[in-house]
């Protein structure tokens, strides 16, 4: 393979498949809500490879953005938790999708997922909220759900955001 084939395969990594998440808390993510106090989030996330691909991981991230005032679009990111599968720790059953995982062009997986310890109070008390339920419909807080597959030989993995609306 030449320099310009390598330096195309490197910068062309994150095409190699496409992420979706469909479901969170069984809703269309689109319309998700989440209650504050919750501490175990569960969702589905969608696989498609682009082109053959070899999938190592699949992980999951939590992240409550916070920002000064409702017009700030981003916020300060506060990462609340993460999780990976295959995890070293956790038992898998036969039916479980095992990886790394050879995929073709066109192949779509579905992956159900879950993060544990969701503590959403904690950072909200960091950042001067005294109830997790203040948090509830404040503009300036928003809580995002990102899946991101991990791509054999991908610099830039495939990922997906969903911003998930708080409830009591």
């Amino acid at each position: 393979m030449g320099f310009l084939d390598k330096v195309k395969a490197f910068t062309g990594g994150k095409n190699m498949a496409k992420v979706t998440i469909p479901i969170i808390e069984r809703q269309p993510s689109e319309t998700a809500t989440f209650p504050v106090t919750d501490s175990v989030l569960k969702g589905t996330m969608v696989i498609e490879a682009q082109q053959a691909c070899t999938l190592l991981a699949t992980k999951y991230e939590l992240w409550l953005y916070i920002a000064a005032s409702p017009g700030d679009a981003t916020g300060t990111p506060n990462l609340v938790v993460q999780a990976k599968d295959p995890d070293p720790n956790t038992s898998y059953s036969d039916d479980c999708l095992k990886m790394p995982c050879d995929l073709t062009a066109g192949q779509v997986i579905t992956q159900p997922w879950m993060v544990m310890d969701v503590d959403l109070a904690k950072i909200l008390q960091k950042n001067g909220y005294s109830e997790p339920q203040e948090a509830i419909g404040d503009g300036r807080v928003r809580l995002v759900v990102k899946c991101i597959a991990d791509v054999k030989g991908s610099p830039f993995d495939p990922s997906a955001e969903v911003n998930v609306t708080l409830t009591a």
